[in-house]
């Protein structure tokens, strides 16, 4: 008799993690020899920017959401909110026997989010590249290697709670480069303005 592996469910910001569609389904790839990833829904989705990513979400027929103004303001995307309490309440409906939820999120306030699936029995696990300030509450940290990250983008270096490091010390002014000609030049301009 096998043992079926929990659902589970992510939801990832790709604005808040710019990783490649690549990266992301070797990442979906891991998570799948622990869960039975049955959904994964896409915020801050662009088709043009993330053109990777168009032919996988076609084939899986994942969701997409375009950039939400309230992401702007909050640092979260509103609809991944509302996408986390529509699971919370479809287990209370007895709709969806989904077992755990995937976060890739900014790095607004989510503790709310937390609590309520948490409350709801729902296993809630951290996708990042390291543990944000909510780390206690998740029940686990799924690591996501720098190397899946688009090329010329550098993980966030400042998580919530950590201290900025201090910048490197400017470097020494170069020395002005002496030019004989122009002193020449200003010298016969300087006879002229008499």
């Amino acid at each position: 008799m096998s043992q079926t592996k929990p659902k589970m469910v992510i939801l990832a910001d790709i604005a808040s993690l710019r990783i490649t569609c690549v990266g992301f389904q070797a990442l979906v790839e891991e998570i799948s020899k622990d869960f039975d990833v049955v959904a994964c829904k896409f915020y801050s989705y662009v088709a043009k920017r993330n053109r990777d990513y168009n032919e996988y979400i076609a084939n899986h027929a994942f969701d997409t959401f375009l950039p939400s103004a309230s992401r702007r303001r909050n640092k979260l995307d509103s609809r991944q909110i509302i996408s986390a309490v529509e699971i919370a309440n479809s287990i209370s409906a007895n709709a969806v026997a989904v077992n755990a939820v995937g976060l890739i999120t900014g790095e607004g306030d989510i503790l709310p989010v937390l609590n309520l699936l948490k409350s709801k029995g729902i296993d809630v696990y951290d996708i990042n590249t390291a543990e944000g300030k909510y780390k206690d509450m998740y029940n686990g940290f799924i690591n996501v290697p720098v190397s899946a990250l688009r090329v010329g983008y550098a993980a966030p270096a400042i998580r919530p709670g950590q201290k900025r490091p201090k910048p490197a010390p400017a470097a020494p002014a170069a020395a002005a480069h002496h030019n004989q000609r122009i002193d020449d030049v200003k010298n016969i301009l300087a006879k002229y303005k008499k």
